[in-house]
């Protein structure tokens, strides 16, 4: 939870940071993209890494690269012009990296940390610590943006990475050498295992639409609440938080409640998804304002659950039955093609709002996506 705080909030400094300095949009907006397009560029060599190395030794390293990329920069600091975006570029480029290697290990690590029954518990308080980080950091962000240096805030960030090293080197390993039991293989070899197996690759298939159609919501609830409705700002940023409260208190609920089919969790999951979005398009066409927000509240909520109850069972079903060889090759590319399919959702999102009606929007998108899941689903046999 330390490094995914220290990068979140480093990652919101950042992007305010050089949005005042440069004062374009359009820097602001690529180094947001950075961590898609480095997740897709650099899956075949994660994949081969984390398949292939001690588990261990690759937590403790990535974090270490972050630091010492960060002290890095705060040295050359005062030799030269710090301020330069190639720079920032490049740093944020490592550091993405890191976090990204970072976080397909662990998922990987999990079966050598715990028994098989534990698996939902740990999947679930990782599910809730990442919401906490992603709700924190940019509030600890904005404190220390108007508070430090950026030079100062670059070190205490070090400072916290390498508080989070000390907690991953005390985690006990069941197996410490990955190389010696495990049958591995290539990144291609990962992909044929993914479309030999229809289960799994049905559930890459669904993670990627999910992602493109949870755009509508992160793209439209603004829309909504700001232009529809005519909303203050403190209404749309109390609703915005709902969702990582919701996904904070879900995984709660998933480390003391066994699920009993993590597959049927995931499908029901995401039809309650679909039917969320599609929903989304009512609150526009309530003429009272209260029950509006009401509601909009309550569908937040619903979002952020299913977004934690499906994530947390997709995950403990992959733990259970992808071969620990090749479980950092399946993460690596679930990760990398959902990530993709942010921006691009974002992109095709934005537009369609400008040129239609917001309740048309989520209506219309709740039906294709339940047409595209339930086709998913019909032709595994598993639609109940």
């Amino acid at each position: 939870m330390l490094f995914n705080l220290a990068v979140t909030t480093l990652n919101f400094i950042f992007g305010l940071y050089f949005l005042e300095l440069t004062g374009s949009a359009f820097v602001f907006g690529t180094l947001i993209i950075i961590g898609p397009v480095v997740s897709l560029m650099f899956t075949p060599i994660m994949t081969r890494i984390v398949d292939y190395y001690n588990h261990r030794k690759i937590l403790v390293l990535s974090q270490l690269i972050s630091c010492g990329s960060l002290l890095i920069y705060w040295a050359i600091g005062s030799w030269i012009d710090i301020n330069k975006i190639t720079v920032a570029y490049v740093l944020m480029i490592i550091i993405r990296i890191s976090e990204e290697l970072f976080i397909v290990t662990f998922k990987a690590s999990v079966p050598q940390i715990t028994d098989q029954e534990h698996f939902q518990q740990i999947n679930a308080a990782m599910q809730s610590a990442t919401s906490i980080a992603n709700m924190a950091g940019p509030i600890v962000g904005g404190v220390a943006y108007g508070v430090f240096s950026l030079r100062l805030f670059i070190l205490l960030i070090s400072a916290t990475i390498i508080i989070s090293i000390l907690f991953t080197i005390s985690i006990q390993f069941k197996t410490e050498k990955n190389a010696s039991n495990k049958k591995k293989g290539s990144f291609l070899s990962i992909v044929k295992y993914v479309k030999s197996h229809s289960i799994i690759l049905s559930l890459v298939i669904i993670a990627m639409f999910v992602n493109f159609f949870a755009s509508a919501i992160t793209i439209g609830l603004p829309i909504v609440v700001l232009r529809q409705l005519g909303l203050p700002k403190l209404v749309y940023s109390l609703l915005d938080s709902l969702t990582s409260i919701a996904m904070v208190f879900g995984g709660v609920i998933l480390t003391f409640r066994k699920n009993k089919s993590e597959l049927k969790t995931v499908y029901r999951a995401i039809f309650s998804f679909t039917a969320i979005i599609l929903l989304f398009g009512v609150p526009e066409l309530i003429p009272n304002k209260f029950t509006t927000v009401i509601l909009l509240g309550i569908l937040i909520i619903g979002f952020g659950l299913v977004v934690v109850f499906a994530n947390t069972a997709m995950t403990t079903y992959l733990q259970e039955k992808v071969p620990l060889g090749k479980q950092g090759g399946v993460y690596s590319i679930i990760n990398a093609i959902s990530q993709l399919f942010v921006p691009l959702g974002a992109l095709g999102y934005g537009v369609l709002f400008d040129h239609f009606e917001s309740y048309e929007v989520f209506i219309t998108s709740g039906i294709f996506a339940l047409i595209i899941i339930a086709s998913l689903l019909l032709k595994e046999r598993r639609l109940f």
